[in-house]
């Protein structure tokens, strides 16, 4: 466990948090001036801050470890550890804010579809650090982010919603998919 403290400290927190604070305070800005929850609203809170979680994945030390006996998959799982119970914790924040402040829910991703969302975040994050190193997370999250605005934006652009958001069709399929490349990407090659 004694990369607990230093994985801690480099790890970026503050995309999250601010994801998670712009989050309630949009339901409550909506709640303010008493507007019925869309869904759309509620997805992209809650995807938002999946890919703030993503943030978290920026290892700043890749280009100095190289040369340790420190695998790639070990420093994903390191920052995954501690990421993972901080996103449930915001994740089910915005769930119990959004049934106190809301009598009518809307449906929204539920957990299997933002874990299907995030596990392309990761395999992403996997595959694109070996092409770009550092750089890798921030072209990620951009990525990701377009890709959000695509999926709701779906029906305006003539594309199928099951094109555009696979993640919320088949979480399943998505996951099978995503898993292993994280998994083959982290293993093999340079960094193993």
């Amino acid at each position: 466990m004694e990369w607990l403290t230093p994985t801690r400290r480099v790890v970026r927190w503050s995309p999250m948090i601010m994801a998670t604070s712009l989050a309630a305070a949009t339901l409550g800005f909506i709640r303010l001036i008493d507007r019925p929850l869309r869904s759309d609203a509620l997805i992209v809170s809650m995807a938002m801050v999946v890919i703030g979680a993503l943030c978290g994945l920026h290892d700043p030390a890749r280009d100095f470890v190289h040369a340790m006996p420190v695998s790639a998959a070990r420093r994903l799982m390191h920052r995954l550890v501690l990421l993972v119970p901080a996103l449930l914790a915001a994740l089910l924040l915005l769930r119990a804010l959004t049934a106190a402040l809301f009598s009518v829910v809307p449906p929204a991703t539920g957990w299997a579809e933002l874990l299907a969302f995030g596990a392309v975040g990761v395999a992403a994050c996997a595959v694109v650090t070996r092409r770009l190193g550092m750089r890798a997370v921030d072209a990620v999250v951009s990525g990701m982010l377009v890709w959000l605005v695509v999926a709701l934006s779906a029906e305006r652009l003539h594309i199928s919603s099951e094109l555009a958001m696979p993640w919320w069709r088949w979480p399943l399929a998505v996951l099978c998919v995503a898993v292993p490349i994280t998994v083959v990407a982290t293993t093999r090659g340079v960094e193993a």
